[in-house]
């Protein structure tokens, strides 16, 4: 494992927009499994084949580039709840991963630190955003986005979202999570979860970003008092690309 990963958690993002689906099959469809290569067919419409494509190809793409291996190499396997998870020898690095895919954009993340999840969503108008709410989100939570102005309140929704999905996923246990027993502090970037008595105080490490104007980023880590760099990257996969975005250093932990 590199050794920045220890301390550090890596995102890549792309945007599949900018290709056909026909350019990204040519392109990444031969780093997918078999079984993925299925799944992807599977999609009635192109724009979800061509986002579930761009995602486990950039997710390979990642762990190739830090395992120092090719691509198609990587071995991954459905952990809890499906979450991907390293298999065969690279299980011995430690890695952890976690990919999301939204219109638009994908986003994975990779980190030695332990393990985490990520969340990617466009951000937009719901008819029944409160009705909604009222499904996932603990009463706090509702009062947070009640307390928000009306333009800003889709903003609000989904940031409260990915922040909290980011958590699920990085748990491992996903939409099975009682959602309503976990409370998401988007401010204080903070979780108060009923539902995990034995959790330490601080142990997790979340990060909010909007990669642009449409989208809402949210990221989740667990042993967070060893991290000390988010770096997010974007991939051109048009040319296969890497250039950093931004860089974060993280205040250790008291």
């Amino acid at each position: 494992m590199t050794a920045p990963l220890q301390q550090e958690i890596h995102v890549w993002l792309a945007r599949p927009e900018a290709r056909s689906l026909p350019e990204l099959t040519h392109s990444y469809q031969a780093l997918l499994s078999v079984e993925e290569q299925q799944r992807c067919q599977r999609f009635h419409f192109a724009h979800d084949r061509k986002h579930y494509l761009a995602a486990h190809a950039l997710l390979r793409l990642c762990l190739g580039h830090y395992l120092a291996c090719a691509p198609e190499s990587v071995r991954l396997t459905p952990g809890l709840n499906g979450k991907p998870e390293l298999a065969g020898q690279s299980v011995q690095t430690s890695l952890h991963c976690n990919l999301s895919h939204t219109r638009g954009m994908v986003a994975c993340a990779v980190t030695g630190v332990g393990p985490c999840g990520i969340d990617v969503e466009g951000i937009r108008a719901m008819a029944d955003m409160d009705g909604i709410a009222q499904t996932v989100y603990s009463a706090d939570e509702i009062a947070y986005l009640a307390s928000q102005e009306e333009a800003a309140r889709p903003l609000a929704f989904f940031t409260l979202w990915t922040l909290k999905e980011a958590y699920i996923k990085a748990t491992g246990l996903g939409m099975s999570a009682p959602l309503q027993q976990i409370s998401i502090d988007a401010e204080e970037l903070s979780v108060r979860d009923a539902s995990r008595l034995a959790q330490e105080p601080g142990e997790w490490l979340f990060d909010s970003w909007q990669p642009g104007p449409d989208h809402a980023l949210a990221l989740a880590c667990n042993s967070a008092r060893t991290v000390r760099t988010i770096v997010y990257h974007e991939m051109n996969l048009a040319t296969a690309s890497l250039h950093i975005l931004q860089q974060r250093d993280i205040a250790p932990l008291a």
